[in-house]
């Protein structure tokens, strides 16, 4: 019984993630890498599974991934993949922007 309440309450916080929360922190990260330039991340597709692993003394109980097109200020918009981490209370920890084709 414990599995399983356990498991509906993981279940419960991988849904509540949005698209946009994931994205946005992947944002925001991007443009402190970037010297505060602005982009904008228009999401195609995105999933969140359950990954339940441990990374350093972090566990990681989510990944977050999808992909769609940035778009900075004076730079044409190209298509990109990326990746957040979540903590245990499903929010990024962690983010990974790539392009992709």
């Amino acid at each position: 019984m414990k599995k399983f309440v356990l498991l509906m309450g993981l279940c419960f916080c991988v849904n509540s993630v949005f698209g946009t929360e994931a994205s946005k922190f992947a944002e925001e990260q991007y443009s402190k890498q970037t010297g505060n330039e602005k982009v904008h991340i228009t999401v195609k597709k995105e999933h969140t599974v359950e990954y339940q692993q441990k990374i350093g003394e972090q566990i990681i109980p989510a990944i977050t991934y999808g992909y769609g097109d940035m778009k900075a200020k004076k730079q044409k918009k190209c298509r990109i993949t990326y990746i957040c981490l979540l903590d245990e209370d499903c929010k990024p920890i962690w983010s990974y922007i790539f392009p992709s084709k």
